[in-house]
């Protein structure tokens, strides 16, 4: 049976496949697989996948057009990625907490992109993202062993660490069998196939000292994933209206979910959310054709969020 990978996993690949084949026009479909390190099975899941890349109201095919003729893959840019965006507070900010949750520990690459990103910001509008920054809770630091953590994770290699048991009120070391770093309104965790348990568990870094990599490594077992915590809202509560320039798109994209179209053209959908950083960044960036009409206090941080952006 074929490994499932993660999402970060999935998301690096991603990320590195349209440079790839950029720098590589008509690259063969089996050194692309080896480029990447995935199977050709996995590279064609890839490939249709990114044909749904794009940023809502526009279609995908604005913005990159791939191609596979003779098991060779061509890729057209459009025009507008040619040349460097100027980004606003808001989009700088959403761009930096992407790279930070892409690679959560610092790294000299990650740290220079994200020097020349705030440069290129400018000084009028850095105050403007640092402050929405803070509502986003993107400038929440990661823990200084998350580099060791995720190299364990992509390597699979076992980890050993000091962990403090609240419930305890004690320290024990624990050996595990790491599967995912993941981070949730400010906080990170690791989940993990406890040894000691023979279980997977959820491990809040923050309560993890003098982390180790081991030598073995693993075959990861299917998966029952630890649950992370619940959202502070129930399910079904996030309520979202798009308005009429956008209602055709949340329709196609979000049918699944139970889209209502309304007389008046605008539509209504009703989603089950864990993340609150994510939900606010995703209702910005449609530039105010989607309101959320709840949870009220998700609500007002998405407003102090646009107020920030826009003074």
């Amino acid at each position: 049976m074929r490994r499932q990978p993660t999402s970060n996993e999935r998301l690096r690949r991603l990320l590195m496949l349209v440079p790839t084949v950029s720098q590589n026009q008509g690259i063969h479909l089996d050194a692309l697989s080896t480029a990447l390190g995935c199977t050709r099975d996995e590279v064609l899941e890839d490939l249709d996948l990114l044909q749904m890349v794009g940023r809502p109201p526009f279609q995908p095919g604005e913005y990159v057009e791939l191609a596979v003729e003779d098991d060779r893959v061509y890729v057209e840019l459009d025009q507008r990625l040619e040349k460097p965006p100027r980004l606003t507070a808001a989009e700088a900010t959403a761009l930096s907490a992407a790279a930070r949750l892409v690679f959560p520990a610092a790294s000299d690459v990650l740290g220079t992109a994200l020097a020349k990103l705030e440069k290129a910001l400018g000084a009028a509008a850095r105050p403007q993202a640092e402050a929405l920054g803070r509502v986003l809770d993107a400038g929440q630091a990661a823990p200084p062993d998350a580099g060791r953590v995720e190299q364990a994770v992509r390597e699979r290699r076992e980890l050993r660490f000091d962990y403090y048991s609240p419930a305890h009120g004690s320290v024990r070391r624990r050996t595990v069998q790491p599967l995912e770093l993941l981070s949730l309104r400010g906080q990170w965790y690791l989940a993990a196939r406890c040894l000691e348990a023979n279980d997977e568990r959820l491990f809040r870094l923050d309560r993890a000292t003098a982390v180790e990599l081991g030598e073995r490594t693993f075959a990861p077992e299917p998966s029952r994933r630890s649950t992370l915590p619940p959202s502070p809202w129930g399910r079904g509560e996030v309520r979202v209206r798009f308005s009429c320039a956008v209602a055709g798109w949340a329709a196609e994209q979000l049918g699944q979910a139970g889209v209502t179209v309304l007389p008046d053209g605008t539509a209504e959908v009703q989603l089950d959310v864990d993340s609150e950083a994510w939900l606010v960044g995703w209702v910005l960036s449609f530039g105010g054709e989607a309101e959320l009409l709840s949870p009220d206090s998700v609500r007002r941080n998405i407003a102090r969020a646009a107020l920030a952006s826009l003074e």
